[in-house]
């Protein structure tokens, strides 16, 4: 009897764990992302020309001398005319550590000046049952202005 029951108990605790919710894992790194828009046009937009010219630099803050990549995206963007995220797959790649956050970000555009200085990202997130995930702090500082976008993935507008 006592192995029969056992048995059962076995039984019903699999069938249970083959009906749970299969599911994706979250795009993270998306959700996380910091999402911006340089302004196309207008007296604060930028023209097509400055969307060409404009390239990224990553650097370590308060380093000696400042240790910086850069890259030249040569008007192409990801996420459509103006428009990027800032993570760990772009505009630099880090697969392993340190990731994005700990790096300050320049927006450069040389013919004009303009320069959008992007530091201090604070991220925070956590898991929401078996397959969300919410971010549930994304803060930085653009130009010593701080930004709060926690929870959302508006894109934020960089005007000149």
């Amino acid at each position: 009897m006592k192995k029969t029951s056992i048995l059962l108990l076995v039984l019903a605790a699999l069938s249970f764990g083959a009906c749970s919710e299969k599911c994706e894992e979250p795009d993270i790194q998306a959700i996380n992302a910091l999402y911006f828009e340089l302004q196309n046009g207008g007296d604060n937009g930028f023209s097509a020309e400055e969307l060409d010219a404009i390239f990224f630099v990553r650097f370590i803050p308060f380093s000696e001398p400042l240790i910086a990549d850069t890259l030249y995206p040569n008007g192409i963007y990801p996420e459509g005319e103006g428009r990027f995220l800032i993570n760990d797959s772009y505009p630099f790649n880090n697969d392993q550590s340190p990731y994005y956050t700990v790096y300050g970000y320049m927006v450069v555009e040389p013919t004009t000046g303009y320069v959008a200085n992007i530091e201090n990202i604070e991220l925070g997130g956590e898991y929401d049952g078996d397959c969300g995930y919410i971010n549930t702090r994304k803060r930085y500082t653009v130009n010593g202005d701080t930004i709060d976008v926690s929870g959302s993935q508006v894109f934020v507008p960089l005007t000149r």
